[in-house]
């Protein structure tokens, strides 16, 4: 008899659907989050990410999506770095937009249509100075969690291999409104998005030693912008349902109510930024992580 086959992946599948020219509304969606990605990029020490004395840096983008946040990075990277840029995610239409927006000191290089927790035929073990997964591992399920970081660790070189996550935590919009959406409005049951404490869970259960740092971002939209609101909650749960329908289920309209401040509607996402390296990294591994977050300035206390 042969073994029976694993169910698909519900949100692997409707990511696939949504995240196509003409659904996708990437414009829309950056007006409101790009100041996450700045948070982020202020975050890190990038200096120490990519230090010059070895002008060669070899990158694994995870889930590269259309590629916003290496273009917002790479114009405050030094010119003299050389950085060889491999990139993976499940979308034709997300490697092809990614590869568009790469510019020096960001040199593509490989593009593979897969996911993370199928990447043992393209990957390299030992290979990435750095492995970034910026907002990307939503639709991975728990179940891969272990088998998808176990390839991100084996990926990275075994003493200067650093991975950077960056994803929301339980508490956020993104996986509350993702959980009361398929609840009430389809008949589909995906599994819940993978939240920040489950990453970190795992990667600490490896043997992984890691640092984080919380962002807390705000998303901020008119009540005006009817429009606008309704690219951001689609993108949220990657479905089309236009936003009068959102409106006329009683447990959607209570919960977007609920984050209604005057005229805008605030959205909360705090988010955990982790960087890990491999258990191999040691105790030096562990302090040069400590070194690779930017210093944050207390605020002053008023006199």
């Amino acid at each position: 008899m042969s073994s029976p086959q694993p169910a698909p992946n519900t949100n692997l599948t409707r990511s696939l659907q949504y995240y196509q020219k003409g659904v996708l509304q990437p414009e829309a969606w950056f007006r409101i989050v790009e100041q996450d990605y700045t948070q982020l990029i202020a975050a890190i020490n990038w200096e120490k990410i990519f230090h010059q004395q070895n002008a060669d840096f070899q990158l694994l983008d995870i889930g590269c999506g259309t590629g916003r946040f290496p273009k917002m990075l790479q114009s405050q990277l030094p010119s003299i770095l050389r950085i060889h840029y491999d990139y993976l995610d499940p979308s034709h239409y997300c490697l092809a937009t990614c590869q568009q927006t790469l510019k020096p000191p960001l040199l593509p290089r490989h593009a593979w249509q897969t996911t993370l927790e199928h990447s043992q035929e393209v990957l390299t073990p030992g290979y990435y100075d750095l492995a970034w997964a910026i907002q990307s591992l939503y639709c991975l399920e728990q179940t891969n969690l272990r088998q998808a970081l176990k390839q991100l660790m084996q990926a990275l070189h075994p003493l200067r291999g650093i991975a950077c996550v960056l994803l929301a935590k339980r508490e956020a919009f993104f996986p509350q409104v993702h959980r009361i959406f398929f609840k009430h409005c389809t008949e589909q049951t995906p599994p819940p998005y993978l939240s920040a404490e489950s990453v970190l869970t795992a990667l600490r259960e490896m043997g992984a030693m890691s640092v984080v740092r919380e962002l807390s971002c705000i998303h901020t939209i008119s009540i005006r912008e009817d429009r606008l609101l309704e690219q951001y909650l689609q993108q949220s749960v990657m479905d089309t349902m236009p936003l009068p329908k959102w409106r006329q289920q009683p447990q959607l309209r209570a919960f977007l109510e609920a984050h209604r401040q005057d005229d805008t509607y605030q959205f909360p996402n705090p988010y955990w930024l982790i960087l890990s390296v491999p258990p191999s990294a040691g105790e030096t591994g562990k302090h040069r992580l400590q070194n690779c977050l930017s210093i944050v300035t207390p605020p002053q206390q008023p006199r």
